[in-house]
């Protein structure tokens, strides 16, 4: 048996103890000082405990969707207008949602209302990390193990407690990779883009607050500004796939997902559920770009044409088409409050009289990007 050295091992202790508070407390006070404040982790673990509440009877509304449902939905005013607990929030950033849906069509004890917040580029991703998320939020759920809903229970106070638990952009890795150093020039054209840093603080129930230092004009509204460029672009065609043959594929896809999309919706209804889409804003050049890649007719009116739902589109509506968005596509905490308070009538009468709030469309056959409408064209979303 190896043979304990001599020494004051209780000092030690204690001198360690202090030094770890010490440099905790040194740190906790840096990030706050960066502006940073303590807010719950966005995981697959959080997701998956707020989709495990439709396991049990009693929930009067979901909201699925992206990142921006998220952000501009505010769950009190909604809980506050329908007179309900404030709905499940199962959006996720950055993903296409129809998976999410999915998962929420299969809960049986589920027949509230569904609110699906529209970012038709994304509902229409057909893989990459947009899919890859969705699929391991439900996966978590499908395979939630007791250790951990037992980490998640454990870590929860802690990141409410301190700011230095943001896992989005105070990891070590995240820090080290702040570090400035240029990619080779070979390398430059065969990065990734970047995602956006960090701009938004969640609470327990999964509501997204816009990140004050995200503000109009601001350096990190700038910064995400650039990497939407990057990330709102299609990709080039897959070595030896011409571009008429990566069309006809995205074609194929498209009405698959709009099949999927019907499914899910018919499924819902056949248990007494209201579904309603609600086309969220975004502004600049994001916008231009979305208009480009996702025109109104052949995505966010077909998705209303195949399920039959009702859809509230923000450009029709005066009192919901004047938000500006600091980086294009979220808005402010401020600014969700208030467009949440003047969406409510308006989703209230489009689920009171639930025929599609946009006359339906024949299918518009040139459904690739290269179809677009001039930009700027209201009939395009």
């Amino acid at each position: 048996m190896r043979a304990v050295p001599r020494g004051n091992w209780p000092v030690s202790c204690v001198i360690a103890i202090v030094f770890v508070l010490l440099v905790t407390a040194v740190w906790e006070l840096r990030v706050r000082g960066m502006g940073y404040r303590p807010s719950v982790n966005e995981t697959s673990d959080l997701w998956a405990r707020e989709r495990s509440r439709l396991d049990r009877p009693g929930i009067d509304m979901v909201i699925i969707g992206s990142s921006r449902a998220q952000f501009d939905f505010d769950l009190k005013t909604f809980a506050d207008y329908f007179s309900i607990e404030p709905p499940v929030q199962l959006a996720m950033p950055g993903t296409n949602p129809m998976q999410l849906l999915e998962s929420v069509a299969a809960a049986e004890k589920f027949s509230g209302t569904v609110v699906l917040g529209v970012t038709p580029a994304l509902w229409f991703v057909p893989e990459g990390m947009p899919v890859e998320q969705a699929r391991q939020a439900v996966g978590r759920y499908e395979n939630w193990s007791p250790s951990q809903r037992a980490g998640l229970a454990l870590s929860i106070p802690l990141q409410r407690l301190f700011a230095y638990q943001n896992q989005e952009d105070l990891k070590l890795g995240e820090l080290l990779a702040r570090i400035p150093i240029k990619n080779r020039p070979a390398a430059e054209a065969n990065q990734p883009p970047l995602l956006p840093p960090y701009f938004t603080g969640i609470d327990g129930r999964r509501q997204a607050r816009m990140w004050e230092q995200c503000d109009f004009g601001s350096p990190l509204a700038l910064e995400i500004q650039r990497r939407w460029l990057g990330l709102f672009k299609p990709p080039p065609p897959p070595p030896g796939v011409t571009p008429e043959e990566l069309q006809q594929m995205f074609g194929a896809f498209i009405e698959a997902n709009l099949e999927r999309l019907r499914v899910a919706v018919e499924t819902l209804r056949s248990r007494g559920s209201r579904v309603v889409f609600v086309r969220l804003p975004s502004t600049g050049t994001l916008r231009e770009i979305e208009l480009g890649m996702a025109p109104r007719e052949a995505f966010y009116e077909r998705m209303l044409a195949v399920t039959g739902a009702p859809g509230v589109h923000f450009q029709d509506y005066p009192e919901l088409s004047d938000f500006d968005c600091p980086e294009w596509s979220h808005l402010t905490a401020s600014d969700a409050v208030l467009f949440t308070q003047r969406l409510m009538p308006i989703l209230e009468n489009a689920l009171v009289n639930p025929a599609p709030v946009h006359r339906p469309r024949p299918a518009d056959p040139a459904l690739s990007p290269d179809s677009a409408p001039d930009r700027g064209n209201d009939t395009v979303d």
